[in-house]
């Protein structure tokens, strides 16, 4: 069974994309900010991390930063109401390349995440 860590700091949106998830046969762990995010990562092995960008005590940008440090082939995606050309471009050149705009499209979302495993 996948594992997949799931960072989203909206508690309301961070519970559909669990159950969402589970129902799909993942198993998935939930934080609500980036800091518990990390020390999560540092503790054990993930298949993936789903965050979002704007998140209290270390946003997505830098949390993805330091996972990079420590884990350089993680497969990460980035949902987020933020998105725009600049941050695209950040997060391409710090190998994410499976990224979706909120509000999520839960086909969309599903179909994304079994690519990403397709992928690996």
């Amino acid at each position: 069974m996948k594992k997949i860590l799931l960072a989203e700091d909206d508690r309301h949106l961070s519970r559909s994309i669990d159950t969402l998830l589970t129902l799909e046969g993942y198993q998935v762990v939930t934080v609500y900010n980036g800091d518990e995010a990390l020390n999560k990562v540092l503790q054990q092995r993930y298949d993936l991390l789903i965050t979002d960008i704007a998140m209290p005590r270390l946003n997505g940008m830098e949390l993805i930063s330091q996972i990079r440090q420590v884990n350089a082939n993680m497969p990460i995606m980035v949902v987020s109401g933020k998105l725009n050309n600049d941050l695209i471009c950040e997060l391409e050149e710090l190998e994410v390349t499976h990224i979706l705009p909120k509000p999520i499209n839960p086909t969309k979302f599903r179909k994304m995440v079994d690519q990403l495993f397709a992928e690996a």
